[in-house]
């Protein structure tokens, strides 16, 4: 007998694809915080080369958008100590710089404490308050009780919150950082401004600070980043005018900008990757001494963002960030603030096509080891790793898009060792295929159900409360007979393939193809309490599936499949049926023939998903579902009660359904009662909701009949099925 032994590409794509699994749990699962801590240092080497680039594409010019007034070692020196400059030094800088034409003035500067001369103070709130540009930054921090600062549970009084907060009160916002102390006292100041916003960096692990968070809680409300309160005050924009898509992104919708809405890609804790455009002096610094002492001409500023900070080293706001060991934290704000109007943001790879990288790179390694000699696949990872540093740099450098390196690196290294590991455990591998060849026959819960209970393999079985589901494509044959043969298989196994994927994704046992049936049941072989759930949560999902699959047929010339599908719970008998050498694990029983019945009854009442009432009891409050009528199928004497199945969640059916439903339900009611009028009444109220409602349509024509023909004493309004 001639032996099988599998293509040398698929063992390849095999080790591709462990070596991509092991590469990912390690990375993502066991050590993500490290290998983000590669990447991230990758990433800060790759800053050389794009800032280069932009140093050449800007032509070695400065940013002029944003003007950096900054208090230099000069001013220092013209002025005196900082902590000694009276706070109408910056009130004059206001003036002067509103007088000029300033868009916004924001100072990178932290007033915590009031001055002991209150009119120092109130020359600088006067001038904020009169100029409806001014930004103020504000400082949150933790709680130290070791040294007495306590947790602070509410504002600083008469500090207005609701002026320059996300929401007056917690909403779904998720993994903000949240700080319990507000530093500020000067309320009256940060009163005044147009503006306030926090100065916080949040910065690495190894302290560089490589992105920025745009909001922060404390005391139960989101502040703005103080880059962010600026950018939204230069749109024109207030907080209210902010949209949240949780870890997506900011959207910023200036009033009366319609179609120019601001788009700010962020993580799951609401941080911007910040797209830096150069080192120091970047952006256009001035002097701040310069400034107040009015040797700039005011013009300089008309219409531009003026941010008011630090480059001395003794003022410590000198931070590490990916290029530079010592980085004004102005120029970092006024970064952000560039990227954020210019609409200049990192682009960084999801985490689908960093996996999908770890796959390729893996695959390709391994395929290319399986063929070739050990000196080849060498030559070959040093090319391809080589290559994939180069793509990395290159796309960072010219379109800031971030090609996660390290992980693919990895994953290059791993599946060179797995190749060669593999040639040392040959044997192991035939057993594994041998296994997965086994697999394909039997599906991986029913192998494992065995693996515990060994006599299932034994003939006979057992009672067990299952639900059972039963789906059939409308109209098959006559399709099938308007086909090649070989399109009819193919489209059908594409059809077949999606459904049961549904069925397994819901933990469903597929019991059988017959032709284009379907036969599943759900709490078999192992025990689910949900099952009936999960059975209608894959009958919607499978028809949800079927208008995808008739969208895509359509676009191909293809027929267009139409499911029926019906459902019900009972008791059944499980176990293996067959002879001694051939036999299948499968379940028999009324329940099981009812949801054959039930499937075949939606041609009755044209409906697509029919259940009993024995599955509706077993369902959550959260289901939408419609009584439709008792019935009596063939060869059973006790009614019925069946449901035509809707959504699984009331929220997404409309505010018209949920009325075609409630009147349709009052109908029924005056229906089983014998009150014919009122019955039509309701039922002609669901159809002009509805016109194609077809159960509305059939009770109308019951209602008509029984209305010329009384039904004897002992009607209980069940219909008869008569046939299969």
């Amino acid at each position: 007998m001639k032996k099988n032994v599998k293509h040398p590409a698929l063992v390849g794509l095999n080790i591709g694809l462990l070596a991509s699994i092991a590469v990912s749990f390690i990375t993502f699962i066991l050590w993500p915080k490290v290998f983000d801590a590669f990447e991230a240092r990758s990433l800060d080497i790759r800053y050389k080369s794009r800032l280069s680039y932009l140093w050449e594409k800007r032509k070695a010019t400065t940013i002029d958008d944003i003007i950096i007034v900054d208090i230099d070692n000069r001013s220092l020196e013209k002025l005196g100590q900082f902590n000694q400059w009276p706070r109408s030094y910056h009130a004059q800088l206001i003036d002067y710089l509103t007088e000029g034409g300033a868009l916004a003035i924001g100072f990178d500067i932290l007033f915590l404490e009031p001055e002991r001369d209150p009119a120092d103070d109130l020359a600088l709130i006067t001038s904020t308050g009169n100029n409806a540009n001014v930004y103020h930054s504000l400082a949150f921090s933790s709680a130290e009780p070791d040294a007495f600062l306590y947790p602070m549970e509410n504002l600083p009084s008469g500090f207005y919150a609701d002026k320059f907060t996300l929401f007056s009160d917690k909403k779904f916002i998720k993994n903000l950082i949240t700080l319990e102390r507000f530093d500020g006292k000067l309320v009256d100041l940060y009163n005044a401004s147009a503006g306030v916003g926090f100065a916080n960096f949040s910065p690495d692990n190894d302290s560089v600070i490589r992105a920025m968070p745009m909001f922060l809680e404390f005391a139960g409300r989101q502040y703005l980043s103080f880059s962010l309160a600026i950018a939204v005050g230069a749109l024109g924009a207030v907080p209210a005018n902010i949209e949240i898509l949780p870890g997506k992104k900011v959207i910023i919708h200036p009033p009366g900008a319609e179609g120019k809405s601001i788009r700010i890609p962020v993580d799951d804790k609401y941080r911007m990757l910040i797209n830096y455009q150069g080192s120091f002096h970047t952006f256009r610094y001035i002097s701040y001494y310069d400034v107040i002492m009015q040797r700039v001409p005011k013009e300089m500023f008309n219409g531009r963002i003026i941010l008011v900070g630090t480059s001395a080293a003794g003022l410590s706001d000198i931070r590490p960030v990916p290029f530079q060991d010592a980085f004004p934290g102005v120029e970092i704000h006024a970064n952000i603030i560039y990227n954020i109007l210019s609409q200049q943001f990192i682009k960084k790879q999801n985490i689908i096509f960093v996996l999908f990288n770890i796959i390729f790179w893996s695959a390709v390694v391994s395929v290319f080891g399986i063929f070739f000699k050990p000196w080849k696949n060498a030559l070959f990872i040093i090319l391809a790793s080589g290559g994939l540093i180069y793509l990395s740099i290159v796309l960072f450098s010219r379109y800031a898009y971030w090609l996660e390196m390290v992980r693919p690196l990895l994953a290059v290294i791993f599946s060179y060792m797995f190749v060669y590991v593999y040639r040392f455990i040959h044997e192991e591998r035939d057993k594994q295929r041998l296994k997965n060849m086994f697999q394909h026959y039997l599906s991986a819960s029913v192998v494992d159900e065995m693996l515990e209970n060994p006599e299932l393999l034994k003939l006979g079985g057992e009672k067990r409360y299952a639900t059972a589901l039963f789906s059939d494509v409308e109209n098959f044959t006559t399709l099938s007979e308007n086909m090649p043969p070989e399109e009819m298989v193919a489209q059908l196994n594409e059809y077949l393939t999606a459904m049961t994927r549904i069925v397994f994704k819901y933990e469903g046992y597929l019991d059988k193809y017959e032709g284009d049936a379907i036969m599943a049941i759900f709490g078999i072989p192992v025990e689910h309490p949900g099952h009936a759930q999960r059975a209608c949560m894959s009958a919607l999902e499978m028809q949800k599936k079927l208008v995808q699959l008739r969208n895509q047929w359509k676009k191909q010339n293809k027929p267009e499949f139409y499911a029926r599908i019906g459902i019900n719970s009972g008791d059944m008998i499980a176990g293996n049926i067959g002879g001694t050498e051939r036999f299948d694990y499968t379940v028999i029983g009324d329940p099981v023939n009812l949801a054959s019945r039930l499937e075949g009854a939606n041609k009755i009442y044209k409906t697509r998903i029919l259940l009993s009432e024995f599955t509706k009891k077993h369902l959550p409050d959260g289901f939408v579902t419609r009584e439709l009528d008792q019935i009596r199928v063939v060869g059973k004497m006790e009614p019925v009660c069946v449901f035509e199945l809707i959504s699984n969640n009331h929220n997404d059916v409309s505010a018209d359904t949920q009325r075609l439903l409630d009147e349709f339900s009052r109908g029924l009611e005056f229906y089983r009662n014998k009150k014919w009028e009122q019955a039509l009444e309701k039922f002609q109220i669901v159809l002009q909701i509805n016109d194609r409602d077809y159960p509305a349509k059939m009770f109308i024509e019951r209602c008509n009949y029984y209305k010329n023909n009384p039904v004897p004493p002992d009607w209980d309004g069940v219909f008869d099925i008569i046939t299969k």
